[in-house]
């Protein structure tokens, strides 16, 4: 999901890592193996402050983000852009620090139809399967959503899984599930991942599922020089709507690793296992797998095909072979969401956000403090679970911004003063925190939401997403606030100021209504930029709250489309 992102580099970028790899139309899986990388982790994001993949950190701190969706090729983009229960595949330096994430949904179009028995959906002519329950898979996050039941035919969506196959054939096992707008300038576009069969004998078509992809004289495929075989993983992209139910491809990336990669890495890869043959022989999301002399957790565990695992161990990908050190069978019980930052768009301790993650705290055990201390800018860490589109946090240990440590990642509030332009360094003054201040300092190239870097002067009213590193906050995202200056009284739960304002995905849109962070916001009055709500539309809303509980709301008085 790309929202209205300024760069100082072009908003698109080819990225070179990826190509080098055969990423070009579409990111291949594994692309950063061979790429100069000692390591990947291919998995899904289930926290931040580091990158967390199926339960482990990988510090982000200095890592690049990519995103392979609604374009051809890879679009770089900040790391505040990445949600919960999002496939990532990581390139991880020698002492397991990322150095890219590549977000790869498996597909993305119209819900052609919902079987609620069966808790699934058909996008693009996929099925999708959602878990709300079994722990031996992911859990499926909503973005745009509450509950699965809130999808309706005819919405475009994005989803995030695990490729799986059971005796109706295959699917995809989704973990994350993001409500999309569905008028796009030009058309909307569609990707579809999935194995390749019914391939014609001079392979101008072929079927993903009940997909039929025609495959055109300026289709570009990828890797180069590889050609479309049935049973090759491939993610099909075209740039306009599909045609009943066929796609005229613009781009097709061949989901295996470039015969050209040589290096040999290590290997964290979850997933369900397939082509069993025995412990020595399976395979893993394409990846072959030898398990052989892996210590298995549990100890109990009996691998078998349809069983889901997080593999672990060395990859040489000349043979495609991962020789496993370690396998453990999923289990969403032990890999909880963690989230480690500040918190953002604070309504109430039933409704704020950590890296973007909406979290429910009010039944929470704290340390550090109290609900009463939560507030904007406060730094925490949390563990809880997922639950359809909210983390219900069941441990808070609030910290000091001041005493965050080299490596933290937060998303900090406040006024700017003393900009350097040369340097691009300032301090913020902290909207909360009794106003104490921080040193930051522009990354390379960072973006910037609802205004330019011409914007970036003494006295702006700002969001940073930033990184501290040697003491300095480095700032990968700059958020202008619709709001002119902090409010007086503050976003905390001791405040009496109801001012607030937040960032969102726009959902269940009546009139001059709508719900953004499950906040229902009446726009009636409000001065509207950016373009007109609509469903799946990111967007920044200020205001000031009415009631309380489950009939709070949110009065707009400026709301500003972000996409």
């Amino acid at each position: 999901m790309i929202s209205k992102l300024s760069q100082r580099l072009a908003a698109l970028l080819f990225i070179a890592t990826l190509s080098g790899c055969g990423a070009g139309g579409g990111a291949a899986l594994l692309a950063g193996v061979g790429s100069g990388g000692t390591g990947l982790v291919a998995g899904i994001v289930t926290g931040f402050g580091s990158v967390i993949i199926d339960g482990s950190r990988y510090p982000d701190a200095s890592a690049s983000y990519d995103v392979t969706g609604d374009s051809s090729a890879a679009q770089a983009i900040s790391r505040t852009q990445v949600g919960i229960g999002e496939r990532a595949e990581v390139d991880t330096d020698a002492s397991g620090n990322a150095t890219a994430v590549h977000i790869v949904p498996e597909v993305i179009g119209v819900v052609s139809a919902i079987s609620a028995p069966t808790n699934s959906l058909t996008v693009a002519g996929t099925r999708v399967v959602v878990n709300a329950s079994d722990p031996t898979l992911p859990i499926t996050v909503y973005d745009g959503y509450t509950q699965f039941s809130d999808i309706q035919v005819n919405d475009r969506v994005e989803v995030h899984g695990l490729p799986h196959t059971d005796a109706l054939g295959s699917y995809v096992a989704a973990t994350r599930i993001e409500l999309k707008p569905s008028v796009c300038t030009g058309g909307c576009p569609v990707r579809v991942s999935g194995t390749v069969s019914k391939l014609s004998p001079n392979a101008t078509s072929f079927s993903l599922g009940d997909l039929t992809v025609n495959v055109g004289a300026t289709t570009t495929i990828t890797p180069a020089g590889q050609s479309l075989a049935n049973g090759e993983r491939v993610s099909a992209f075209s740039s306009a709507p599909l045609s009943g139910t066929g796609m005229n491809a613009d781009a097709i990336a061949i989901r295996k690793l470039s015969t050209s990669a040589s290096a040999v890495g290590t290997l964290r890869l979850s997933g369900e296992i397939g082509n069993y043959v025995s412990n020595a022989s399976f395979s893993v999301h394409g990846v072959s797998v030898n398990a052989s002399a892996a210590t298995l957790s549990p100890a109990s565990l009996s691998l078998a095909n349809e069983v889901d695992v997080i593999v672990a161990g060395s990859f040489d990908p000349a043979t495609n072979v991962l020789t496993a050190t370690s396998v453990s069978q999923y289990d969403s019980d032990t890999i909880q969401a963690e989230l480690h930052g500040t918190v953002s768009n604070f309504v109430s301790a039933a409704n704020f956000q950590v890296r973007g993650v909406l979290v429910d705290a009010s039944t929470a055990s704290f340390t550090g403090g109290s609900s009463a201390n939560l507030q904007n800018n406060a730094y925490v860490e949390i563990h809880g679970r997922v639950s359809n589109n909210v983390v219900l946090a069941s441990t808070v240990n609030i910290q000091s911004v001041q005493g965050a440590t080299d490596g933290s990642v937060g998303d900090l509030r406040g006024v700017v003063s003393n900009f350097n332009a040369t340097s691009n360094a300032f301090t913020l003054t902290l909207d909360n925190e009794n106003g104490s201040q921080i040193q930051a300092v522009l990354a390379a190239s960072p973006f910037f939401v609802g205004g330019t870097r011409a914007d970036l002067i003494n006295g702006k009213y700002v969001s940073l997403n930033a990184a501290l590193v040697g003491g300095q906050w480095q700032v990968d995202t700059v958020t202008f606030m619709l709001a002119s200056a902090p409010s007086g009284g503050g976003e905390g739960m001791g405040g009496q100021d109801m001012h607030r304002e937040m960032e969102g995905v726009i959902s269940q849109l009546s009139g001059n209504t709508c719900s953004v962070n499950g906040i229902t916001v009446d726009f009636s009055a409000a001065t509207i930029s950016g373009g007109q709500p609509a469903n799946g539309a990111q967007v920044q809303v200020y205001g000031t709250m009415s009631g309380s509980g489950s009939a709070m709301s949110l009065i707009a008085s400026k709301l500003e489309i972000d996409d």
